[in-house]
């Protein structure tokens, strides 16, 4: 991401989770048949800890891989409410389409009928107040129907941070992000890396062409700064470096992707003095 010029603010970039994000979707079954049913699991985080509403609805084959689009081809009895359950079951539908669009509603208060710039739905506070769409979450889960072509969520194996493996669970602490008050050299610098050795899988496409899955991690965090955003899975390494105005306990996620719909995570924590 580009920063802007002298005068303006720098921004923050992808992986800084500073408001509320919804940061990745899972289906169980990447790739389903009609009539079967797939579990999907979201992952998000509001950094101020409200109570969130969920909203799902599906779209057939829909036109773009734009939320906003799908949401919009939809009616509020469409839409499946929930509270503070970031689950939903699909059952899916009879169909000759290539894929679904499952597009998830994250609303820091309630979700109730109404119209936010064209969506068919409102998101209001505790007061009753409507928010703004930029206050709320939007995403689109693409679940393909290839029967019987199958995909799988890749697994992620360990987490690497400093050379040595980080369990899951486990805090860590960075004993030198103040260099002015520990008399460290400089900014403590990490190297964190996500392994996922299965996560690549061979397949063919329509015409039965053999091809080859591409894997990516995407890194978040709700502070410090990542060197790389994302990396491939083959180059799996990036560093992440804490801010001077980081306290407290942050939180690290690893998203590792499939260019077929495949999603997994996973998180860490680390105490910053």
């Amino acid at each position: 991401m580009l920063l802007g010029g002298a005068c303006a603010d720098a921004l923050d970039p992808p992986s800084h989770v500073r408001d509320l994000r919804l940061l990745a979707v899972q289906a169980d079954s990447p790739f389903a048949q009609p009539g079967s049913e797939v579990s999907l699991t979201a992952l998000a985080h509001d950094p101020d800890g409200r109570s969130l509403a969920w909203g799902w609805g599906t779209c057939i084959a829909p036109a773009s891989t734009i939320a906003l689009d799908c949401l919009r081809a939809l009616r509020f009895d469409e839409l499946t409410i929930a509270e503070d359950m970031p689950r939903h079951v699909l059952r899916v539908p009879a169909t000759d389409a290539a894929f679904l669009g499952v597009v998830t509603v994250v609303c820091p208060g309630r979700i109730v009928a109404g119209d936010t710039e064209g969506v068919p739905l409102a998101c209001v506070d505790a007061a009753g107040a409507a928010l703004p769409l930029s206050a709320f979450e939007l995403g689109l889960k693409r679940v393909y129907l290839r029967a019987p072509e199958l995909n799988h969520n890749p697994a992620i194996a360990e987490v690497i941070w400093d050379g040595t493996a980080w369990p899951a669970g486990e805090l860590r602490r960075d004993t030198c992000v103040q260099p002015a008050t520990t008399g460290c050299a400089g900014w403590a610098e990490h190297e964190v890396a996500v392994h996922a050795p299965d996560a690549i899988e061979q397949s063919v496409d329509r015409e039965q062409r053999p091809i080859t899955e591409q894997v990516v991690t995407q890194f978040y965090a709700t502070a410090g700064e990542f060197d790389h955003d994302s990396r491939v899975i083959e180059s799996p390494a990036t560093k992440w470096t804490a801010r001077p105005e980081d306290r407290g306990v942050a939180t690290l996620w690893f998203v590792v992707r499939d260019d077929r719909g495949g999603v997994s995570w996973t998180s860490r924590q680390l105490e910053l003095p």
